[in-house]
């Protein structure tokens, strides 16, 4: 018959320590599962109910941060240059850029390299690469009367760019990557 050795007293404290850590990674792996934790579409999350941002978005330009995931809606127009309800913003879809303006604003706007102050967080680019401040010719006050509106809560897919508006806001994005950003009279997420 065969001798059964016990278990001496170093062997049982590192299997307590083992349970102990693999209940530690599973909890961590439960509560903080990888990936994007906030994928919204492309808004910014700031609801007002203002028109175009009366109140803001923001109150100031945020840092940029990672790009959320673009899910683009199945009743996206085809419209490549479009208004804002109020007349406040405007943008323009090409091949490779989304270019938004924005008449009145309330925040402080950032700095653009050689631009006016006066002219500076007025005039918005979203590339795949980056969603970006630029600087324009002049101050902007209006949409063009001959610009269609595109109702709040309905979108606009042109090429890579998908572009929605909201009482609270214009959202342009690069669908592939989903750099964009959302411009409103109060302030501006870029992403």
């Amino acid at each position: 018959m065969a001798k059964q050795r016990a278990l001496g007293g170093w062997a049982i404290a590192l299997i307590v320590i083992d349970v102990i850590l693999i209940g530690i990674l599973v909890v961590m792996l439960v509560t903080h599962p990888r990936g994007d934790s906030g994928t919204d579409g492309g808004t910014d999350g700031s609801s007002t109910g203002a028109t175009d941002g009366e109140s803001g978005a923001t109150g100031d330009t945020e840092p940029t941060t990672q790009a959320p995931a673009v899910t683009v809606p199945e009743d996206a127009l085809d419209v490549a240059a479009f208004s804002s309800p109020s007349r406040n913003i405007w943008c323009q879809i090409e091949d490779d850029n989304a270019t938004c303006m924005i008449g009145d604003i309330t925040f402080t706007p950032p700095a653009v390299e050689d631009c006016d102050p006066a002219i500076a967080g007025h005039y918005w680019r979203v590339t795949a690469e980056s969603a970006d401040p630029i600087c324009g010719a002049e101050a902007p006050t209006e949409a063009p009367s001959d610009l269609p509106d595109l109702a709040y809560g309905a979108s606009t897919v042109v090429g890579d760019f998908l572009c929605t508006s909201e009482t609270d806001g214009v959202t342009c994005v690069a669908i592939s990557t989903g750099h964009g950003v959302t411009i409103a009279r109060g302030g501006s997420s870029q992403y």
